[in-house]
């Protein structure tokens, strides 16, 4: 993991979760990149190509297979298809997930730092929800924003069409 504003402990985890939903405020106020490791076997039915899915992913997230990034998706559909001969008989999957910094922005206006440093500029608040007491804006009441991977991760079999 790397972010702010303190960075979480390495959680192992036995189904998929979105971070913000795990316990404690480290991981509710975190912004910065998490990595999802998965090691598996190559599937046995034959195919040209798999198409990997990744299911729900807040925000944007990177692909490795076997240390070779092969994939950036930044929206969904999450998807990306991953050609037969990439796959070894055992295989790391890594999925290397960023969020926004919503989270960690809200933190900072909850303990009182000063990030706004804008050169004579006011950052007035454009919704009324979003007013702090001195009248400009403040995230000090959001909600952790969803962080994360939540699939499900499926990987789907894609083959040549006959003519």
């Amino acid at each position: 993991m790397s972010g702010g504003p303190t960075l979480p402990a390495t959680r192992k985890l036995t189904a998929l979760a979105l971070w913000t939903t795990l316990d404690g405020d480290d991981v509710k106020n975190f912004s910065g990149t998490a990595t999802y490791t998965l090691n598996f076997s190559r599937p046995t039915e034959p195919a040209a190509a798999w198409q990997l899915d990744l299911g729900n992913v807040a925000d944007s997230a990177r692909i490795k297979l076997n240390g070779h990034e092969i994939a950036g998706l930044i929206q969904a559909p999450w998807r990306v298809a991953i050609p037969a001969a990439q796959l070894n008989g055992q295989n790391e999957l890594e999925i290397i997930v960023t969020n926004l910094a919503a989270n960690r922005i809200a933190d900072l206006d909850r303990r009182g730092v000063n990030w706004k440093k804008f050169y004579n500029v006011n950052l007035p608040a454009r919704l009324r929800e979003n007013t702090g007491p001195d009248k400009l804006f403040s995230a000090a009441h959001w909600t952790p924003r969803k962080s994360g991977l939540l699939g499900p991760v499926t990987l789907t079999p894609l083959r040549l069409l006959q003519p």
